[in-house]
């Protein structure tokens, strides 16, 4: 009995100790006080982001490819409900960079911003999928891939959300490239992300009004 209870103290001795190293791993090139460092955290540890050979490169620029490849992860994971960062909390106002809209977004400032959302896109979905994905109609019809490369590294990744309705006709993700993803755009696809899970998942009243958004050059 004695021998027992002290390989079950062992086990989860290590079971303990191995989730805190996890939990306490950073890029190397994340200083552990660095303000976006939790959220960095959280993306690499949920699989969301990458830090290819240890870096995380957050002060890099966020490419239309790299976004979608992040968006598809990301709608899995809200898929399956499992996030390993802070719960949500409440939404307080607060100042925000005079060019957000135009601006490029960094990767430090995607790992804050699917942080922040996550957690309430979560707090927002029933806690249980219907067994049959609702066809909603407030969500616009998939968008047509007719005019992207098959040869693009991002064209799976960007069947798997259109097939879904997550992105949405005029959307720049349907044009993937190198181009940087502004904040306004980050914004909207973040946001067709969550309507189309949403609306695939949530039974809603027929006369819902149809969703739309604006488009981007």
């Amino acid at each position: 009995m004695r021998h027992a209870l002290c390989t079950f103290a062992l086990t989860m001795t290590y079971i303990a100790m191995a989730t805190a190293a996890r939990a306490a791993a950073l890029p190397a090139d994340v200083p552990q006080k660095h303000w976006a460092a939790p959220a960095v955290r959280a993306v690499a540890e949920s699989g969301l982001m990458t830090a290819p050979k240890g870096k995380f490169a957050g002060a890099g620029k966020v490419t239309r490819e790299e976004l979608i490849g992040t968006l598809a992860r990301t709608a899995r994971l809200l898929e399956r409900r499992k996030w390993p960062g802070a719960p949500a909390t409440p939404v307080r106002a607060g100042k925000r960079p005079k060019d957000w809209k135009t601006g490029p977004v960094t990767r430090y400032r995607l790992a804050a911003v699917l942080a922040r959302v996550i957690p309430l896109a979560l707090a927002g979905l029933p806690d249980r999928s219907p067994q049959k994905a609702f066809d909603s109609e407030a969500v616009p019809k998939a968008p047509s891939l007719k005019g992207v490369p098959r040869t693009s590294p991002a064209y799976r990744e960007l069947e798997y959300l259109a097939k879904r309705r997550m992105v949405w006709t005029g959307s720049v993700l349907l044009k993937p490239g190198k181009q940087p993803v502004t904040g306004e755009q980050l914004s909207t696809a973040l946001a067709q992300v969550i309507a189309g899970l949403n609306g695939a998942i949530t039974d809603e009243p027929q006369n819902m009004p149809e969703i739309s958004l604006p488009r981007h050059p």
